[in-house]
């Protein structure tokens, strides 16, 4: 039986068929294995940020000195001067130990100097020393350390097992502790969204505020979420710092008449103050990378009478003393390189978690079906196998000048069973040995290999055939009518 090999139209059905099975299947993992591993705080975060001083809407300010803030020299005068500034702040945010798969430590150090300040009419540049120029008012106006363990996925600070939050307020190596920390700080969480809800925590007053989304924007050529945070008024005074102590310059201690004195007061009455702080923060955040792009804060301080009862004049009760008032906002080159780093911890989450799943679904589903449709058409029907083409089954096709003159046929497969064919000519005709014609049997001179002859009542001899129906009669034996019992290969009468 002759069969035709498969071509390869017949295999690209199954082909199509497996290989869109083998993209959709990647299309489907790519996102959740390949993305996992890539949404995660990179362990060498090592950036610096500048924010400047920017005049606030709708303030009076300069834009040469939009801020304000307490010139501390004022404290021994005979009353308080608020000073016009400008500002910079700096942080620079490094990742450091306790790091793991899972969580890693942000140490941020952050310092406001004084670029510019007015002092009584004069425009002055503060030494960093504090003995020049701005005299008692040095350059540098606050500096902090913080440290807090974050998840590396999510931007939560993580605190437990070993994680860190603390923070030190001076420049000695003491840090105080902030065990119920809570919320996002830094960075926010891969994959943000404007439809979640997320909090955040605000150091300075160490407590944590909602923030709510506000629009989408661009900055620097990438798109951000901005949500905005209000942080409710805290009394500083009532932190404690390294020492168990009240921090430094969160409390006053004044006569009246230095705060410009009070009905019904007494101006040589000393009337403490502590000092209040209130923030109102934008935050512009990369979506995919959970990237800060842009921090705008407007940051108020001042000091209020403290132990006021409600009978007291309303104008102690109202008092407000401006320590700082400012508007920071990160410089156009912070943006550019936030939006940069936002960029290259974004692109390759989109490329495995966008981009690459949809191309891989859209070309596995087309062939898919391209493979199925295929399949249900069936394979073609296998041409006519020719002569030779097949060495399993080869195929004799026999013609006339292939015949003998009998009308037998003479082409014989080559690997086929010889047929054994009795020697049908007379004795005295025979091969040596009484054996078969030449050509015509075996090669050999086995005996075995012989069917004896037989005999019958007439003398006749003839030889006798295992193809049974198709054994030739001897041409001088008996016609078909005659019968030979002896002979079990004879051919049936009729």
């Amino acid at each position: 039986m002759a069969t035709g090999r498969m071509s390869a139209r017949d295999l690209l059905g199954p082909v199509l068929i497996f290989l869109g099975a083998l993209l959709i299947v990647a299309a489907i993992a790519m996102p959740f294995y390949l993305v996992g591993q890539l949404q995660k705080t990179p362990m060498d975060t090592d950036y610096t940020t500048v924010s400047t001083s920017q005049r606030t809407d709708g303030d009076s300010s300069s834009d040469a000195l939009p801020a304000k803030i307490l010139n501390r020299c004022s404290l021994t005068a005979s009353k308080p001067e608020v000073s016009a500034a400008a500002l910079t702040r700096q942080q620079r945010v490094v990742a450091v130990k306790p790091a793991g798969a899972d969580k890693v430590t942000f140490q941020a150090g952050t310092s406001t100097r004084i670029n510019q300040v007015q002092i009584s009419g004069e425009t002055v540049t503060p030494s960093a020393d504090s003995t020049s120029g701005g005299g008692c008012l040095g350059a540098l106006l606050t500096a902090t350390v913080d440290r807090v363990t974050t998840n590396r996925t999510s931007g939560a600070a993580a605190l437990s097992g070993g994680g860190s939050s603390e923070v030190q307020l001076d420049s000695s190596s003491k840090s105080v502790s902030i065990p119920d920390r809570r919320g996002l700080q830094y960075k926010f969480p891969f994959d943000s969204s404007s439809s979640k809800r997320y909090i955040y925590f605000d150091l300075a007053s160490r407590t944590t505020s909602p923030l709510k989304y506000v629009d989408s924007t661009e900055i620097a050529g990438v798109k951000v979420l901005h949500f905005s945070q209000t942080v409710p008024e805290a009394n500083l005074a009532q932190l404690r710092d390294a020492n168990d102590s009240t921090p430094a310059g969160t409390q006053l201690s004044q006569n009246a008449s230095w705060y410009g004195g009070f009905p019904g007061i007494d101006n040589r009455q000393k009337l403490p103050a502590d000092l209040y702080r209130t923030t109102t923060r934008d935050l512009y955040v990369e979506p995919d990378s959970g990237t800060i792009v842009n921090d705008r804060e407007r940051i108020q301080e001042y000091y209020k009478i403290s132990g006021v009862s409600g009978d007291a004049p309303q104008a102690l009760r109202q008092y407000r003393l401006t320590n700082l008032d400012v508007t920071f906002a990160y410089d156009q080159q912070s943006q550019q390189q936030r939006a940069s780093a936002a960029k290259d911890l974004s692109s390759p989450i989109k490329l495995y978690g966008r981009w690459l799943p949809i191309a891989f679904g859209i070309v596995g589903a087309l062939a898919l079906i391209a493979g199925i449709i295929l399949l249900l058409r069936g394979p073609r029907t296998p041409a006519a196998v020719v002569a030779g083409d097949d060495p399993y089954y080869p195929v004799a096709t026999p013609d006339d000048d292939t015949r003998d003159a009998r009308g037998h046929d003479d082409f014989r497969d080559a690997d086929a069973p010889t047929e054994v064919r009795p020697n049908l000519r007379k004795d005295g005709d025979r091969g040596a040995g009484g054996g078969f014609a030449a050509g015509s049997g075996p090669s050999d001179d086995d005996a075995t290999q012989q069917f004896p002859r037989v005999s019958d009542d007439s003398g006749r001899v003839g030889w006798s055939s295992p193809d049974g129906p198709d054994a030739r009669r001897d041409p001088e034996g008996p016609g078909d009518s005659e019968t030979r019992p002896d002979d079990p290969w004879r051919r049936p009468n009729g």
